[in-house]
């Protein structure tokens, strides 16, 4: 995790812990989406414990359970306190290449462009 990336965590833990998150359906919707996830990542060591901890702690909302030991493989975020965050997220053009067109962290224009890449490169999706 970058510093920029450490910096939207505690922001992150500290709106959640307030109760300041984004609404139910949208938290069941992108758990929805990081649930079938191709660049989820199991977390491992001390960092995924720490991140554990501070995700049930802060998630007032229900994320689903199997999804506690995971993070994000792009930013490398917890999903505990990735998914119900307010917190604008802003990708490294790295990270961006990366995620999934399905990914609800991308904007719908960065959305619709790599769907079209997709398409370009011969997919039917």
């Amino acid at each position: 995790m970058n510093i920029p990336g450490a910096v939207a965590a505690i922001k992150a833990f500290k709106q959640a812990s307030k109760g300041d998150t984004v609404n139910e359906i949208e938290i069941l919707r992108r758990t929805a989406i990081c649930s079938v996830c191709p660049v989820r990542q199991l977390s491992t060591g001390v960092v995924s414990r720490v991140s554990q901890t501070l995700g049930v702690i802060a998630n007032r909302h229900r994320v689903h359970r199997e999804l506690r030991d995971y993070r994000c493989g792009v930013c490398k975020c917890a999903l505990m306190l990735l998914i119900p965050s307010k917190v604008s997220h802003v990708d490294t053009p790295a990270e961006l290449l990366t995620r999934p067109a399905e990914c609800w962290v991308l904007t719908d224009e960065q959305r619709v462009g790599k769907i079209a890449d997709k398409i370009e490169d011969g997919c039917d999706c």
